[in-house]
């Protein structure tokens, strides 16, 4: 019975999820729904999947999706801000640009000739 209950958590976080998607107004508002509310879907999801088996492998195969999702879902929305926010993508009533001037920076690594 708790698999059910964590199934229906789970699908629920996804609705919302994807309700923020087309509703949330820019850009940036929009990467917060995948990342923050599919993840936690697909953490009672998962949760369900491992309640439901309940094998050792069933359970690791959960964990090892939940750890690689949890660890890649807040990079990839990072890189994606950055991407648009170099590409010119404004967020609307935004008076404070407190990322321009980290953003401007050479984008070469550490030891190359923009740094020196």
């Amino acid at each position: 019975m708790l698999e059910v209950a964590a199934a229906l958590v789970g699908t629920f976080f996804m609705f919302v999820a994807s309700l923020g998607i087309l509703r949330l107004p820019d850009f940036y508002a929009r990467i917060h729904a995948p990342t923050k509310a599919a993840t936690l879907g697909l953490a009672f999801l998962l949760a369900a999947v491992a309640l439901h088996f309940k094998d050792l492998t069933s359970v690791t195969k959960a964990a090892l999706a939940l750890f690689f999702v949890g660890v890649t879902a807040p990079v990839g929305a990072h890189i994606l801000a950055r991407a648009a926010y170099r590409s010119g993508v404004r967020a609307p009533g935004t008076l404070i640009d407190e990322y321009g001037p980290s953003a401007q920076r050479p984008r070469g690594g550490p030891g190359r000739a923009e740094d020196q």
